[in-house]
């Protein structure tokens, strides 16, 4: 397999990081958790980002798309205590444990948990008519696109949509040079063809960014009549 590029100076990441501030302070030791686990986190520089444009948007209702142990859902949470957040998990174990990190956390007033496939419940929360200001699809990164296509069902007009880890590690601009295991060739041509469309789509004005594992900000400023 072709070796994955070293695309991130960490010299620069470290001097963003040093500046970091968590949302909250209970972010820090739930942080730690889950990286003694080894699950899956929002890295520094991205929450870093993130709390930003909530602040510049200001949501009142949040969909997160791959709940993970529930650390960013608690971040969306604690950024802005007067939203709501709705957040997917597939896997009942993961979920389960994201469940009692929110009820721990003493969110589970405003952090709504809902367990299966991300673009199922995504559907089934888009025919209750609710809609979102605020989207972070941050799950299997080989489907973004359908999440995209159900997101786009109950986002509100100019909903800011983030896409996290795009980049794969560097392993998207492998578009010339493909590793030969079959899954990874699947999942970079897939997060191509998802990049490429959500640049393209005239409904939305997306910007790409290098911060973390590469995230994209999707403005969604209009639909097909």
């Amino acid at each position: 397999m072709t070796e994955t590029p070293d695309i991130t100076d960490k010299a620069v990441i470290n001097y963003i990081n040093a500046k970091y501030q968590p949302a909250d302070s209970r972010l820090v030791p739930f942080r730690k958790v889950c990286e003694h686990a080894k699950v899956p986190v929002i890295r520094k520089e991205a929450e870093s980002l993130m709390a930003t444009l909530l602040e510049l948007k200001k949501p009142a209702r949040i969909l997160e798309i791959g709940t993970a142990l529930g650390y960013s859902a608690c971040f969306f949470a604690y950024k802005c205590p007067k939203a709501h957040v709705f957040t997917i998990e597939k896997d009942e174990k993961t979920y389960m444990a994201a469940c009692s990190n929110v009820k721990n956390a003493g969110l589970e007033d405003r952090i709504h948990l809902y367990q299966g496939d991300g673009e199922e419940v995504t559907d089934r929360i888009a025919e209750s008519g609710m809609k979102f200001d605020f989207i972070f699809i941050d799950a299997a990164k080989s489907h973004y696109e359908r999440f995209m296509d159900s997101a786009l069902k109950c986002a509100a007009d100019g909903a800011m949509i983030i896409s996290d880890n795009i980049l794969q590690g560097g392993m998207t601009l492998l578009d010339s040079e493909l590793p030969e295991n079959r899954k990874h060739r699947s999942n970079i041509r897939k997060m191509n063809a998802y990049v490429d469309r959500i640049c393209s789509d005239e409904r939305m004005d997306t910007c790409l960014v290098s911060t973390g594992d590469g995230m994209a900000v999707t403005i969604l400023k209009g639909r097909d009549e």
